[in-house]
């Protein structure tokens, strides 16, 4: 009741700003000014945040045009009487507005549209350079507009993401949160590499991501590259990356959110930066507690039930030096969580700290970026027995992992006329030692035995290089290689030791003239075991899968093309996609009755995943714009001898068709409104596609609206799963469900 009145309170406050009249929002209605008055303004992103640094160009009656730039506050004095203005900024459309009359203009600028995007993640640098790849950019400001109150749920809205279940990571158990694109699933360690500023957030024992270590108020923008591009990232890229950049501390400045929703949540999102002489510095925070939601559904809930609830903190500070043409940067970052999985029993915790170093500068003629991290996580996790009926529950075993993981990088970039060169190397270190406490019934006692020790050490070494061509002013090729020696040692030396050297290449092409661009790409590319995969076991419902030690790699080979087709407000892209995944590691079942499911990962089969992704991106009038997407998924297994019984089988956790789209209409002097629908098929949640473990087709519908109160300051209401449908995330057999109708409120402070 207390978390209600609370959360009416807040409602009634936004409510009662969303009404009040922005200040300074309105074009004046002053009497006509003197000729010598000069035209003055804003330039507003489509959340409403304001834009330093954006070009201005008046152009007057006469013809004369003055260039000049947006201060701090996003202001700009032309210094003449325009007729009309034209504003630029770097990632955004650029905009043109007729004066038609006395006062102040207000310039919305929105984010470029995909056909016009280029990003950093594509070539593994610090420099934004033309690459032949499939890739979807979402700025700090749509990510504001959207309602999702978790990034992994806000990615939901590029082709083909979704997590290894469809839980929101609010809710899922941390294990379950690797990401799938292009149809190659089968397991919950995550075959897309995702990043933060060039360090994986990939956790190093597993490889399935922590999405919240990254405070919002931090990101600038989300890069998705989808396509294998083992070439430059190597193993952890099968599916493609998604990098999360951070703003740059370039000059001083400041965000903040603070909001409180349904289900008693709370969040506050912290970024702060400075630059003075060549000094740098920013640091930022977020802290978020909820009591979350039930996970279990309602028609086979029991008392052992509860919300699954979960609390974090999370931040960075950064400093560093700018001197010349050189740059030398220190992070520090760290991150703690507590997490309730369902039951009074099923929780677990994570305590991470990390340290890292990156200096570049220019070196023999081209760009040079080192990186160096090291990080130590200690990860607590317990499992439980529930009794048919669900009312009582027994602890069944509880594992304590501790993981150091060290990695260096160094990459050298240098344009050569038409050829782009980039080479580099990785080390990567990783050693997770797990103690595992085992419980057993024992004249009617909880006794427990152990600790049974396991896990083990992880080495990669690699080479890479890539060649950019730009043959022609129409055509570039791209043309990549990179080796890679793998080594992983058991803890328990009667365990195999495994060691493999591969190469990755990576070739492709892209033709752009005009409003057309074709481009085809073919590669061929490796995923090691994770120590996770050799050492760990884990249970969900009433199925436990084992770990294998004997697991080898698995390798991809694909092919894909694409075209995109731009016009003056519209932008359209079809991409289609094969891979083949030989050896894929999944969970197979060994056994099955009514009340235990045994499962084990096995090198099993040949994953084929063909697909068609289609994407569309409007600006229908100056105010209102409209983007969608859909894919098309046929992702099997192609029998083997190793597993037979899942020959022609669907891959578990891959829809043959999901996707959205999405409406924003944005007018600062009023406010801003952004709408969202994801959809998906249905699903299996096993690999032997039993009936039973179907998870159902759903659809779900959020909407966000903000209004400025003052400069800097917004207000907003946001609504997650509108019409509160309840869908399936897993069977365990047991019917779990997805996250249902949140209402949130807030504020977002800004200062540039």
């Amino acid at each position: 009741m207390i978390g209600q009145a609370r959360l009416v309170a807040t409602l009634g406050v936004v409510v009662a700003l969303l009404a009040v009249p922005a200040a300074d929002a309105q074009v004046a209605s002053s009497p006509t000014p003197p000729a010598s008055q000069t035209t003055t303004g804003t330039v507003l992103d489509v959340s409403g945040a304001v834009i330093p640094g954006a070009s201005v160009e008046a152009r007057t009656k006469d013809g004369r045009t003055v260039t000049v730039q947006s201060d701090g506050d996003g202001n700009f004095d032309a210094g003449v009487q325009a007729a009309r203005v034209r504003v630029a900024s770097e990632g955004f459309e650029t905009a043109e507005v007729q004066i038609t009359g006395p006062g102040p203009v207000r310039v919305v600028l929105r984010p470029v549209n995909f056909a016009d995007s280029i990003v950093v993640t594509a070539t593994r640098g610090a420099e934004r350079l033309p690459s032949a790849a499939s890739s979807t950019v979402i700025t700090a400001a749509e990510l504001s507009n959207m309602a999702a109150g978790a990034l992994d749920d806000a990615l939901r809205s590029t082709p083909g993401f979704t997590l290894f279940r469809r839980s929101s990571s609010r809710v899922a158990n941390p294990t379950t949160q690797g990401v799938t694109l292009r149809g190659v699933s089968g397991s919950g360690s995550s075959r897309t590499l995702v990043l933060a500023d060039g360090v994986p957030l990939n956790d190093p024992f597993g490889s399935w991501v922590y999405w919240n270590r990254i405070p919002q108020a931090a990101v600038d923008r989300v890069e998705v590259v989808r396509g294998a591009t083992g070439d430059l990232y190597g193993a952890g890229a099968l599916g493609g990356v998604v990098q999360l950049i951070t703003v740059q501390p370039s000059r001083t400045r400041a965000r903040a959110t603070i909001d409180g929703g349904s289900h008693d949540t709370l969040r506050g999102s912290l970024f702060a930066s400075a630059e003075r002489d060549g000094w740098m510095a920013s640091g930022a925070y977020e802290g978020v507690r909820t009591d979350g939601a039930f996970i279990v559904a309602s028609e086979v809930r029991g008392r052992a039930d509860q919300r699954a609830d979960s609390d974090y903190q999370t931040g960075f500070f950064t400093v560093g030096r700018r001197r010349d043409n050189w740059h030398l940067t220190m992070r520090g970052a760290g991150y703690t969580e507590e997490r309730g999985n369902g039951t009074v029993v099923q929780v677990n915790s994570t305590d991470w700290k990390q340290l890292s170093a990156e200096a570049g500068g220019l070196l023999g003629g081209g760009v040079f970026e080192f990186q160096a991290v090291g990080s130590n996580q200690d990860y607590y996790q317990t499992f439980s027995f529930v009794a048919a009926g669900r009312a009582t529950e027994r602890l069944t075993f509880e594992q304590f992992i501790d993981t150091s993981h060290r990695m260096a990088h160094g990459q050298w970039t240098r344009p050569m006329g038409r050829v782009t060169m980039i080479t580099g190397a990785d080390y990567r270190y990783t050693k997770s030692n797990q103690d595992e406490l085992r419980y057993a019934l024992v004249a009617g006692v909880n006794r427990p035995s152990g600790p049974f020790a396991s896990g083990g050490t992880e080495r990669v070494g690699a080479i890479y290089a890539r060649a950019s061509v730009n043959a022609t002013d129409a055509l570039t090729l791209e043309v990549g290689v990179r080796g890679d020696a793998w080594t992983s040692e058991p803890a328990d030396t009667t365990q195999p030791t495994k060691s493999v050297n591969f190469v990755s290449p990576r070739g492709a092409i892209a033709w752009r003239r005009g409003r057309y661009q074709v481009q085809v790409s073919g590669y061929h590319a490796n995923r090691t075991p994770t120590l996770n995969e050799l050492h760990r076991r884990f249970a969900a419902g009433t199925a436990i899968t084992n770990a294998n030690p004997l697991l080898e790699p698995e390798t991809m080979t694909g092919a894909e093309g694409g075209v995109l087709v731009s016009f003056s407000r519209a932008s359209v892209r079809a991409t289609t996609f094969m891979n083949n995944l030989d050896g894929a590691i999944a969970n197979i079942t060994l056994t099955q009755t009514p009340t235990q499911t045994i499962r084990q990962r096995q090198n099993s089969d040949t994953i084929r995943a063909t697909g068609l992704e289609m994407e569309f991106d409007t600006r229908l009038t100056n105010t209102l714009s409209f983007n969608g997407q859909v894919v098309l998924t046929s992702s099997h297994f192609r029998g083997s001898v190793a597993a037979p019984a899942i020959r022609d089988n669907d891959v578990p956790q891959v829809p043959v068709w999901q996707g959205g789209f999405g409406l924003t209409w944005a007018e600062p002097r009023w406010f801003t409104a952004a709408t969202q629908v994801r959809f998906s098929g249905k699903q299996f949640d096993d690999d032997l596609n039993t009936l039973s473990f179907v998870l159902g087709a759903y659809a779900v519908w959020d909407a966000n609206v903000s209004r400025a109160i003052r400069r800097g300051v917004n207000a907003f209401l946001a609504v997650e799963n509108i019409t509160d449908a309840e869908y399936d995330t897993a069977r365990t057999p047991l019917r779990q469900i997805g996250w249902p109708r949140t209402l949130r409120v807030g504020a977002r402070i800004s200062w540039q």
